[in-house]
Formats: structure tokens, sequence, C-alpha cells
């Protein structure tokens, strides 16, 4: 009489059965296949990382010029090592912005534009399991990039002054951005009947943020140079509200947490003072992008199930 799996060994194959489920998804097997194979991927992967280390080696060359490095300062080597860290992550943040919508964009669209997604509605595969495919296949892409990227990232460790602590935050907001990024592009895809039209909303949607922080910036800067003095309540309002929009742009959010990890020596909560002189203890900006942009990733892919599964009019 055969005995019963233990529990470790019903461990192992409960994960088999997720991750066999996963890729029984013909939708992720097709898209990464034909986006690994083809000379697109490679290209992307080989501009990326020489983009990223073009830039490292102009920073490290224009900071060794006063021979410091030489000499083997270590206070001027942890500054190169800070340096090269922020200056990979953000730039890593910028391209995300731009590769992201565009593997997404044409994810939906293509399929109506080529007359295929009656095709795919009349089988099996469920919109949630289609949109999931499409999404899925981008993000695994974009998470290659970022991951290809930590060894670039790692030549600060070798310099001194970047903990473990900032390359756990950033790299987990590196991976909430490309999945955000993709999943935009792909709402877009999913509500527009070209291609085009899709890649041209969702760039437009990001600059048009971009456009819309600079205006509060503008107006924060004119609040604070108004000599009227508000009340406490709406000192503080104002405050929360300034400190949730600065934490919502992937690039103050990065450099206001790192800041508040080597002033405040603290990962999660710190005392700002932003406007006046209020000083309300907050969360780093880090968990409020978090779980804003996990919020708004899980709206995005909703709604694109829904306009999936709408019939075209």
């Amino acid at each position: 009489m055969e005995s019963s799996a233990s529990p470790i060994q019903a461990k192992p194959i409960a994960q088999r059965k997720i991750f066999s489920r996963i890729m029984d998804n013909p939708i992720i097997a097709k898209e990464l296949k034909g986006r690994m194979r083809g000379r697109q991927g490679f290209i992307i992967i080989g501009s990326y990382i020489t983009l990223i280390s073009f830039f490292i080696i102009l920073i490290y060359l224009f900071l060794a010029v006063d021979g410091s490095v030489s000499n083997g300062d270590p206070g001027f080597l942890q500054t190169i090592g800070k340096v090269i860290f922020s200056t990979v992550v953000l730039l890593e943040l910028l391209m995300l912005g731009f590769i992201g919508p565009a593997l997404t964009a044409g994810a939906i669209s293509s399929e109506r534009e080529h007359k295929t997604i009656d095709l795919l509605r009349t089988s099996l595969l469920s919109a949630r399991a289609l949109v999931f495919g499409k999404l899925s296949s981008a993000v695994v892409f974009l998470l290659l990039l970022i991951f290809t990227a930590i060894p670039i990232q790692s030549l600060a460790f070798f310099l001194g002054g970047v903990g473990m602590a900032e390359m756990v935050i950033s790299t987990l907001m590196l991976v909430i951005t490309a999945i955000f990024f993709c999943t935009l592009g792909l709402f877009f895809s999913s509500i527009s009947q070209r291609t085009l039209i899709a890649t041209v909303f969702s760039y437009a949607s990001i600059l048009i943020s971009f456009i819309v922080f600079i205006i509060f910036l503008f107006f924060i800067s004119v609040l604070n140079s108004s000599s009227s003095s508000p009340s406490v309540l709406v000192e503080n309002i104002v405050t929360v509200a300034i400190w949730f929009l600065f934490s919502t742009n992937p690039f103050f959010a990065a450099v206001m947490s790192e800041s508040i990890l080597i002033d405040d020596q603290s990962l999660f909560i710190t005392t700002n003072n932003i406007i006046g002189n209020s000083s309300l203890p907050m969360p780093s900006p880090w968990i409020i992008y978090s779980i804003f942009y996990i919020l708004l990733t899980l709206l995005l892919i909703g709604l694109s199930v829904y306009f999936v599964n709408r019939p075209d009019r």
C-alpha cells in the first residue's frame, strides 16, 4: 500500500501545478517565444545595457578628474558609489516609461486590426486569461531588463555607500513601475481600435501626469512665497497632499526615499518640513508609491478585462 505524500513533498508539487497552469496559457507561451526569438528583444536588451554603461562611465570619469579615486579616499569612493547607484535606478525608471507602454500598446488593438479578436473570443480562452497572458509576457521581458542591470548596480557595493536596504527598495520600485507601465499600455490597447491611438494615449497620459506635477510644484512655490500664514489644520492638510503628490512621482519618490534613508536612517517613517512649520510623521515615499501603483494597476487590469470582454460596436 503506497504512502501518501508528505507535506514537504506536497509543496513542490503544488508549486509545479501553479507554474504549469501559468505556462499552459497559450498567449504567454506564444508571446514569450515570439519576443525572445526575434532580433527586437536582443536589440532592446543590448541597447538598454549599453546606454546605462555609457552614462556610468561618463559619471565615473567626471568624478575622478580631481584624482581622489587614485588616492583611495574612502569618502569620495562612497560618493561615487551612491551616484552610480542612483543614476542606474533613475535611468531604469526613465527607460521603463518608454519601453513598458510600447510592449503592450498593441496587445489587444493589434488583434482588432488583424481581425483575430473574434477568434480569440470564440475559443476557450477567457478575457481574463487573454489580458493576463498579454501582460505577463511583457512584464517578464521588463523584469529581464531590470535584473540584467543588477550587476551594474552592484558596482556601487565595491565602492561603498550603498546598503542592501537601498537595493531592495529600488528593485521593488522598479518592478512595480514596470508592471504599471505595461498595464497602462494594455489598458489603452483594450479601449482602442488602432495601435497608434493606444500608443499615443499611453505616452500622452505619462506626459500629462508630469505636466500636472510641474504645475503643482509651481503652485507650491507660490504658496511658500506668500506672506499669509495658514492655520495649523490647513497647513497639515496641505502637507499631507504635497507629500502624497511627491510620493506618486517615480523620480521624486526614489530620490526622497534615498534621502530619508541617509538622513533619518529610517526605512518607514520620517518627519518632513515641506511647508511652514509642519512636522507630521509621514510614511516613506516608497511605501505610498508601492501601495498607490499596485492599486492603480489592479484597477487598470480589471478595466482591461471588462473592455476586452465587451463586444465591439
